[in-house]
C-alpha cells in the first residue's frame, strides 16, 4: 500500500534516456471528484441526489432540472485555504496556501409543454428543462513542507540502488551523484552512498490545479411525479507539482555536502463522461433519486523534469556540480471508475428539508493505456498495481435546511468520502467534510453563502528505498485541512 501513496514525482527510476513513473496515484487523484454544486448544497454537505430544483443538478443528478419552474442563472466564486501539519522524522512542520477560484457558473432554461386550450397541464410531460454549466469538482492546491534529521539513510542510497541496478549512464541522476562525489564504489564495483548519517533533510511541494467539467444537461417533468434527466460533460484536468528536496551533512572524509534534488511535474488532460438520473416523488413531501455516472475517458499529457545539484565543502573534492535538467514527456490514457449514487429527501411541515446521499465507486477498476511504445508489461504492471492497491469506496452525505422565514434559510451538513486504499480498513485516508451556510431569497434574486471544512490524511516521501515488504524510506504523515467559503449569486427569470 505505502509504495503507491507516496509522493508522486519521487517514485522515479532513471536509466539513460528512459523514464518510468508510477501514475496510479495521479489517476486516483483525477478520479476522486465531487458532484459540482452551488453554495446551497455545499452548505448541506453536498446531499443533493434526491432533492433537485437547484443549479447543482446540472453536474449532479440531471433529473433535478425537471423540478425547475423558471429559467435561472447563477455564479459561485470561492475562497480556499489549505493547511497541512506534517510529522517527519519526529519533527512537526506546518504550511498553508490560499487561493481564489470560480467554482461554478451556469444557466437553466425552462420550457413548459405546449397544451391545447382545456387540456390538463399537470399530466404527461409538464415541462422540459435544459442547462449548461461549468463546475470545479476537485481542487489540487496544496503546500506541503516537512523536514527533520534522518539517522538511518540518505537520498544518495536511492541513487546507489539505481546505479547498482542500471549503471551510471549520462543524463541519469546516479551519474550526477557520482560526478558530485556523493556516490562511491567498493572493491567489487558495487556503488554505495559516500554520505554519512545522520543528515538533515527538507522537502517542499507546491501543488496547484483542478478537475473541472463543462456540462450540458436536459430533463423532463412527467406529471410532477417522475423526473428524468441526462447530461454529457467535457472534462478538463490540470495538475502541477513543483518540489525540491534538500539534504546536507558530511561525507566519508568528513567534508560537508549539500544537495538539491528538484522535481517538476505538469499534467494536462481532457476527456468526457455522461450521466443518467431519475427522481421519483411517490408522495408530496418525499423524493427518491438515483444517478449513474459513466467512467471518464481522458488523455493525459504529462511533462516531468528533474535535476540534481550538489556541493562539497572542504577536502580534496571541494566544488559544485550543477546537474543537467532532464525532461520526460509522456502521454497516456486513463479510464476512471463508474459511479453510482442514491439519494432521498423529505420536507418537514413545509419548513425544513432533510436529505441524504450515498455513492459507490470501485477505484480498482481504473485502467491505463498508451501508444508511446513502452514495453506492454509496463502498462500491465501499472494496472495490476491499481487492482492490488486500490479498492471500492462508499461515500455518504447528509444535509438539512430550515426556513427561518420566507426570505432566510439556515443550512448544515456532513459527509465522508471513503478511503480508496487497499488495507485501510479504519479509514485513515478517508476524507471528512463539515459544512454550514445561509440563504437569502427575495423576489427573483437569491444569495447563498457556505462554509466547508475538509479533513484528510496523506503520506509523502522524498524518495523510495527498500522493498514493498521492507520499506526503508522516511515518510511524512500529514494531516491536511481545507477551509473554503463559497458565495452564490442567482437570478430567476
Amino acid at each position: 500500500m505505502k509504495k503507491l501513496i507516496l509522493s508522486l514525482v519521487a517514485t522515479v527510476a532513471i536509466s539513460g534516456t528512459t523514464y518510468a513513473q508510477i501514475y496510479a496515484p495521479d489517476a486516483l487523484k483525477f478520479s476522486q471528484t465531487n458532484y459540482g454544486s452551488t453554495s446551497r448544497f455545499k452548505s448541506m454537505g453536498g446531499a443533493q441526489i434526491g432533492v433537485g430544483g437547484d443549479m447543482s443538478s446540472i453536474g449532479g443528478n440531471p433529473a433535478g432540472l425537471g423540478l425547475f419552474t423558471k429559467s435561472e442563472f447563477s455564479v459561485t466564486p470561492e475562497f480556499n485555504n489549505f493547511s497541512g501539519n506534517a510529522n517527519f522524522l519526529n519533527q512537526n512542520t506546518k504550511s498553508t496556501k490560499d487561493n481564489v477560484n470560480l467554482n461554478h457558473i451556469g444557466i437553466v432554461l425552462f420550457s413548459p409543454a405546449y397544451r391545447f386550450k382545456g387540456q390538463d397541464t399537470q399530466t404527461g410531460v409538464v415541462s422540459s428543462v435544459f442547462g449548461i454549466a461549468y463546475n470545479r469538482n476537485n481542487d489540487f492546491s496544496a503546500n506541503f513542507n516537512y523536514g527533520g534529521t534522518n539517522p538511518n539513510n540518505s537520498v544518495v542510497d536511492f541513487f546507489a540502488d539505481e546505479a547498482n541496478a542500471k549503471g551510471i549512464p549520462n543524463g541519469s541522476l546516479q551519474k550526477d551523484a557520482y560526478d558530485g562525489y556523493l556516490l562511491d564504489q567498493d572493491v567489487t564495483n558495487e556503488f554505495f552512498a559516500a554520505t554519512n548519517v545522520p543528515n538533515s533533510q527538507r522537502k517542499s511541494e507546491i501543488r496547484s490545479g483542478s478537475t473541472s467539467e463543462l456540462t450540458a444537461s436536459g430533463a423532463i417533468n412527467i406529471s410532477n411525479q417522475v423526473y428524468i434527466g441526462a447530461s454529457v460533460s467535457l472534462v478538463n484536468v490540470r495538475y502541477i507539482n513543483d518540489g525540491e528536496f534538500i539534504e546536507s551533512g558530511t561525507i566519508t572524509d568528513n567534508s560537508k555536502y549539500n544537495l538539491s534534488y528538484r522535481q517538476y511535474q505538469e499534467s494536462k488532460g481532457s476527456g468526457y463522461n455522461a450521466r443518467l438520473g431519475v427522481i421519483v416523488r411517490p408522495v408530496e413531501n418525499f423524493r427518491i433519486g438515483a444517478t449513474l455516472q459513466s467512467p471518464s475517458w481522458m488523455l493525459i499529457e504529462d511533462n516531468t523534469s528533474i535535476v540534481l545539484d550538489s556541493r562539497i565543502i572542504g577536502g580534496a573534492n571541494a566544488g559544485s556540480l550543477n546537474g543537467v535538467t532532464q525532461n520526460y514527456p509522456f502521454n497516456y490514457r486513463v479510464r476512471t471508475p463508474l459511479k453510482g449514487s442514491l439519494g432521498a429527501s423529505y420536507v418537514v411541515a413545509g419548513k425544513a428539508l432533510i436529505s441524504a446521499d450515498v455513492d459507490y465507486v470501485d477505484y480498482s477498476t481504473i485502467r491505463f493505456s498508451t501508444d508511446q511504445g513502452l514495453d506492454p508489461t509496463t502498462i500491465v504492471n501499472e494496472n495490476n498495481s491499481v487492482r492490488d492497491n486500490y479498492k471500492h469506496a462508499v461515500n455518504y452525505r447528509v444535509g438539512a435546511e430550515f426556513k427561518i422565514d420566507n426570505a432566510f434559510s439556515l443550512r448544515g451538513g456532513y459527509g465522508v468520502n471513503g478511503s480508496a486504499i487497499q488495507g485501510d480498513d479504519k479509514g485513515h485516508f478517508a476524507t471528512q467534510f463539515y459544512s454550514g451556510g445561509l440563504g437569502y431569497r427575495i423576489n427573483n434574486y437569491y444569495v447563498d453563502v457556505a462554509y466547508q471544512r475538509t479533513e484528510t490524511n496523506t503520506e509523502l516521501s522524498p524518495y523510495l528505498l527498500g522493498t514493498n515488504d521492507n520499506p526503508l524510506e522516511p515518510v511524512a504523515d500529514i494531516k491536511t485541512s481545507r477551509n473554503n467559503v463559497f458565495l452564490t449569486l442567482g437570478l430567476r427569470f
